[in-house]
């Protein structure tokens, strides 16, 4: 398997999504290949911090004002001061938030009256209504379980996203420096190709000189 193919299989142990036959065929192929169990170990470092990372609180200053509570032995002396419609008017609001709050029914049939009180609303439920609101509680309930599967999808996505983002990096990094050491190789072995030729040709001149200088003596 080549080492592009194997890094997608990297992704997914790091997050534990890998099969157990993929996972033989990962550590197989890390024994062999020591640059991807370099890369490996590097994404182990990468995404264990990405996972330390802890979410900042936003700074916000929140003032809370506490309201004066009214005592009800103050609201009695002020009830004192009302003129007597006003306490009438009060009285009868107060009558009417009563029947309210206690679902009061009056009703009247045959000349007489039926009067019903409860702290709750009996109202009958009919059965498909029920169901109706039940299955609205079960759609709520999956959709925020979709919601919150998602969200977590996506933060997954995002941190391997990283990953490979930081991988690629390094690869370019790497490839820079190969890339470098290759023009600093060439530039030494042109100067030390320029050095040869240069000591040859001084050689040569040498060698013709001496040549000469022996040709002249013999002459004589």
């Amino acid at each position: 398997m080549k080492c592009e193919d194997i890094r997608l299989l990297m992704m997914e142990a790091l997050y534990d999504e890998i099969s157990a036959a993929d996972m033989q065929i990962l550590n197989t192929h890390l024994e062999s290949c020591s640059g991807c169990r370099q890369k490996y170990v590097a994404l182990q470092v990468t995404v264990h911090t990405l996972e330390k990372w802890e979410d900042v609180e936003p700074r916000v200053n929140l003032t809370f004002v506490k309201q004066p509570v009214v005592r009800f032995s103050e609201f009695i002396e002020r009830l004192k001061s009302w003129t007597l419609p006003a306490r009438l008017g009060a009285a009868v609001a107060a009558l009417l938030l009563l029947l309210a709050l206690f679902n009061t029914s009056i009703r009247f049939s045959d000349g007489g009256f039926a009067f019903e009180t409860g702290l709750f609303n009996h109202k009958r439920i009919d059965p498909a209504d029920f169901a109706t609101k039940f299955d609205l509680e079960q759609l709520r309930r999956e959709n925020y379980q979709l919601v919150s599967a998602v969200i977590e999808e996506y933060d997954k996505r995002n941190r391997i996203e990283t990953a490979v983002m930081l991988d690629q990096f390094y690869d370019e990094l790497e490839r820079q420096r190969k890339e470098d050491l290759r023009l600093v190789g060439a530039a030494v072995d042109h100067l030390q190709y320029g050095t040869a030729q240069r000591l040859e040709q001084t050689d040569r001149t040498l060698g013709t000189l001496i040549e000469y200088i022996s040709a002249q003596s013999g002459g004589r």
